[in-house]
């Protein structure tokens, strides 16, 4: 988006209008002033938002394949990941980076034991290990 001058914006009101814009009738727009409030000051009741569902996933890791490879795959056939075993997964919600952890599993069933937790807000990349 581009900053237009006044000058600009009137040629543009005269183009769609049927009669000429006089040039007090053309203002800046001006606003007030925002006050800053520190988010602990903020206590509103959030607790309609606890049931809302997430799409929680844990990547193991990844690889990268062409496209014969993957025709070419075969039951049974093991792909080679990019981590190890005993490195930390990535967990996601709604496809933003939650957290890290390690793959437990527990009478027969995997989980997650979280490790650390995303707490700058940045939710695009992981940012600790």
């Amino acid at each position: 988006m581009r900053n237009l001058t006044e000058e600009q914006i009137k040629e543009m009101l005269n183009l769609v209008g049927d009669q000429e814009i006089q040039n007090n009738q053309i203002k800046k727009a001006q606003f007030s002033l925002l006050q800053y409030t520190p988010i602990e000051d903020v206590k509103e009741d959030i607790s309609i938002l606890n049931g809302i569902q997430l799409d929680l996933e844990v990547e193991l890791g990844s690889t990268l394949m062409n496209l014969r490879e993957v025709i070419n795959l075969c039951e049974g056939e093991v792909i080679t990941l990019d981590k190890i075993a005993g490195d930390t997964v990535d967990l996601r919600a709604n496809k933003q980076w939650l957290a890290y952890g390690e793959v437990l599993v527990l009478n027969e069933v995997l989980g997650i034991r979280i490790s650390a937790l995303n707490k700058d807000g940045d939710f695009t990349v992981r940012s600790v290990k």
